[in-house]
């Protein structure tokens, strides 16, 4: 019967002293009380001319215009070399990574 009495009493008393730690403010919690200066127009205007001016990302990767580089291989020879590098195990296949390049 005490230890049954003992142990409710420390859950009690653990559970008091989390709810006192959570008095405070939430850190982080500073951005959902952001107040705009600017109108609903005015960020839709402004978020029209970012994705006109490519400055919206998409996925991982974009391409930034005037950065694509030109190889100077036709298509056959590039395939010709993806296949010669296939049969000679020169490729990556999953986590794999090839170690006799």
């Amino acid at each position: 019967m005490k230890t049954a009495q003992s142990l409710a009493l420390s859950v009690v008393l653990a559970l008091s002293a989390g709810a006192s730690f959570a008095q405070g403010p939430i850190e982080g919690n500073e951005v959902f009380h952001f107040t705009s200066t600017l109108s609903r127009a005015e960020v839709q205007a402004q978020a029209v001319q970012a994705n006109r001016d490519g400055l919206i990302a998409r996925g991982e990767a974009t391409e930034q215009p005037g950065t694509a580089i030109a190889s100077g291989l036709s298509r056959e020879q590039v395939r010709a070399e993806a296949a010669l590098a296939l049969k000679q195990g020169r490729t990556a296949r999953g986590e794999i990574v090839p170690t006799g390049v």
